[in-house]
């Protein structure tokens, strides 16, 4: 949620979600369920991998969210 700048509000609208779950998981409150993870990877597909297993496939597009803003200072970088 953070790295993508994306709180619960937005995640309830494009979810349909309820914002108190969103919240709770965001505080670690609970655990993300299977729905959760489903809505998340239809909307960052990128992080489809690295969400269910923690790791990552940068060669298949499967990247995490340190990747995504490595890669973006290093493009700003030069």
């Amino acid at each position: 949620m953070d790295h993508k700048k994306t709180g619960p509000q937005e995640l309830a609208r494009l979810t349909e979600i309820p914002v108190d779950r969103w919240k709770n998981i965001r505080c670690g409150r609970v655990r993300a369920s299977t729905e959760e993870l489903d809505a998340c990877t239809a909307l960052w597909s990128e992080y489809a991998y690295w969400l269910i297993t923690g790791n990552t496939l940068p060669e298949a597009g499967q990247i995490s969210p340190e990747i995504e803003e490595t890669r973006k200072n290093l493009n700003a970088a030069g």
